[in-house]
């Protein structure tokens, strides 16, 4: 029934200059070319150590969707930085307005760190994996000059009280991770009132292929995995 409702509220406040975006200017998954996905399987191959302790059946974390799970971030001497839920826009231009913009509920954003979204691409939900991240993988994000090691990076990428704080040091991490959504963010746009994720579609591809390696990169667009 709210499902209902809400979609004719959508429809209402079309008609009015309101949208809605499934892909569009701010949601793009960015293009890979034959070089850039060589490189990146080569970062996943060489800084991540990947262990899938159980194999998910469900949608799979992908280049250009949005990827949440429940994880555990820890030091190599066991010091946990982080336990509970966490989210990212993989491989999607618009990275920072997107996470200033947009805020889950007691999750955290992890826009700067690479290693982390890398070792999530290729689990399926439901699936359970440890993922330990080289310190090149930490304090990374995509287009940005590497981190300076003395100087502790966020986990999260915002603002609100509860999210200051939350950083780790350019040091190994090892990630205890559930993956619990890969989907397609749809956007809605009211004028002047609202601009946000209204709701996050399930697709079907790509689908994990069982014979890839587990540093194989996995694509939004099935053409291109």
């Amino acid at each position: 029934m709210l499902k209902r409702i809400l979609i004719l509220l959508v429809l209402a406040l079309a008609q009015a200059g309101c949208t809605t975006d499934e892909g569009g200017t701010i949601f793009e998954p960015v293009t890979l070319t034959p070089e850039s996905r060589e490189s990146i399987e080569r970062l996943k191959r060489e800084f991540l150590k990947l262990e899938d302790l159980k194999v998910g059946d469900g949608p799979v974390a992908a280049w250009g969707r949005k990827i949440s799970a429940d994880i555990e971030v820890r030091y190599t001497d066991g010091t946990v930085a982080y336990r509970g839920p966490a989210y990212a826009y993989a491989g999607m231009t618009g990275g920072v307005m997107i996470h200033n913009n947009l805020r889950k509920s007691g999750a955290l954003a992890f826009p700067e760190q690479r290693g982390l979204i890398l070792g999530l691409n290729g689990m399926a939900v439901g699936g359970k994996r440890r993922i330990t991240i080289a310190p090149k993988l930490v304090c990374e994000s995509y287009g940005t000059e590497e981190a300076d090691p003395k100087i502790a990076c966020g986990l999260v990428g915002g603002n609100r009280k509860e999210d200051r704080g939350m950083a780790v040091r350019k040091e190994t991490l090892v990630v205890d991770a559930t993956l619990t959504e890969s989907c397609i963010p749809v956007f809605l746009f009211i004028p002047v009132i609202y601009h946000g994720e209204f709701r996050c579609r399930s697709s079907e591809s790509p689908r994990r292929d069982p014979s890839a390696p587990i540093w194989h990169l996995y694509d939004a667009e099935p053409s291109r995995s």
